[in-house]
């Protein structure tokens, strides 16, 4: 098997990181090292302090001694990742990614979360195979998430007015035209067709939708009969639903009993929930991965309200590893998840339509009726071998893709069944 070097680029990576994306990368770096690849990381501790004072949260995994981490150092700390924000640009960033890429010579720079490293990681010559993942909509959005002002989802864009109601400096780089179609992108990633039809045309590249992947930490499929709960793991913000999921619950003890997993600006209002008479609701806390599984295992269903447009959230598909159903609001890549039906039911974010589909989905029994469905999707879609295969086959596809000029409507990528690319 020919083994490639990979450079994985990323703002955030463990423990330095707030979300999935930096989840994400950590999955690929073990994946493709796995598989006998050599593997870099390159990452921004302080952009991690600009984004919060919490510390790196501990773990109680071995590090990945074989994985190569290269975290940016920064002599001015906060002020390196604001002025990629606020220019489009950081000299520091810059150097330190050239000369990572000087030393390490990789044959595929992969780009991801770049928000706060700056538009330096962007290659400035032809020749390297580079890609790039869209996690979340910062091609299109300055916030990073379509969602206008904070409060709904975003569908004619007034950025400037946008930024200044939620406490976000313009961006004045995003003016300027020579930074748009992502210049020496190969290849963009998008993990969900939703995501792939809300940025492509910005890209001057083809755009392949690949599903997101979690590892496998139930081998032999099983799926247990479930218990008396429904599961939200995730940030406590409130574009996630937080609020309306749990005014569904407050005063709905016995329709909607919920654990809920997770830290964010919500966990006080939460916590006093929690001991309020009229709710069943348990709130556990941030939780490593390993002692969520067990809640993933057990749980009549995953529950996932978000008011936002979701991309693919590692979560729910950690959750149909366990053959856990999903509930999801009809927003973004969420309704993906449900494969029609097969795999769980949607609703609208508001406390009424949640509380009846929850009624709905126990009167049918599909808290058991599509447990197994919900392995065989993640088996089908998720799983890392499923991914991988697709993964290296686009990398050997960028070939053709250099020997067309890296336009839109170069030869297709070989994806295999379940992929697709832009034409």
């Amino acid at each position: 098997m020919e083994t490639l070097r990979f450079l994985l680029v990323t703002t955030f990576y463990p423990p330095y990181h707030l979300g999935g994306d930096a989840t994400h990368v950590q999955y690929l770096a073990r994946a493709l090292v796995k598989r006998g690849h050599e593997v870099h990381v390159e990452f921004s501790p302080a952009a991690f302090r600009l984004k919060t004072k919490r510390k790196p949260a501990p773990s109680n995994r071995s590090p990945d001694e074989s994985i190569h981490l290269h975290p940016i150092r920064s002599r001015y700390g906060r002020l390196q990742p604001l002025s990629a924000f606020l220019t489009g640009q950081s000299k520091g960033v810059n150097r330190s990614h050239e000369k990572l890429v000087a030393q390490t010579k990789p044959d595929v720079v992969h780009l991801h979360n770049i928000s706060l490293l700056g538009l330096g990681v962007l290659p400035k010559k032809p020749g390297r195979k580079t890609l790039y993942t869209a996690h979340d909509y910062w091609v299109r959005c300055p916030r990073s998430d379509l969602f206008k002002f904070g409060r709904y989802p975003c569908e004619s864009p007034t950025c400037f007015r946008c930024g200044l109601a939620t406490g976000r400096p313009p961006q004045l780089w995003r003016v300027g035209r020579g930074w748009k179609g992502m210049r020496g992108i190969d290849c963009a990633i998008a993990p969900s067709r939703f995501m792939k039809s809300a940025v492509e045309r910005l890209f001057r590249c083809p755009v392949v939708h690949l599903p997101n992947f979690a590892p496998d930490h139930n081998p032999a499929g099983t799926s247990q009969t479930p218990g008396d709960y429904y599961l939200y793991a995730g940030t406590l913000e409130p574009h996630r639903g937080i609020v309306e999921l749990a005014a569904a619950a407050n005063g709905n003890a016995s329709r909607l009993p919920l654990v809920i997993a997770g830290r964010g600006s919500l966990e006080g209002p939460l916590r006093k929930l929690e001991n309020s008479d009229r709710t069943n609701v348990h709130l556990t806390g941030w939780l490593e991965a390993s002692k969520l599984e067990p809640l993933y295992r057990k749980a009549k269903a995953f529950i996932m309200p978000s008011l936002s447009y979701d991309n693919a959230p590692l979560a729910a598909i950690e959750a149909l590893s366990w053959g856990a159903p999903l509930l999801v609001s009809h927003r973004g890549g969420l309704l993906e998840l449900i494969y029609d039906g097969q795999t769980g039911r949607s609703f609208e974010p508001e406390p009424m339509d949640i509380l009846r589909t929850v009624e709905r989905f126990e009167a049918e029994g599909l808290h058991f009726k599509l447990r197994q469905a919900a392995r065989k999707a993640y088996e089908s879609h998720h799983h890392p071998d499923s991914y991988m295969t697709r993964y290296v086959s686009l990398v050997k596809g960028l070939d053709s893709i250099e020997s067309a000029g890296g336009k839109p409507g170069s030869p297709s990528v070989p994806l295999g069944p379940d992929g697709d690319r832009s034409s």
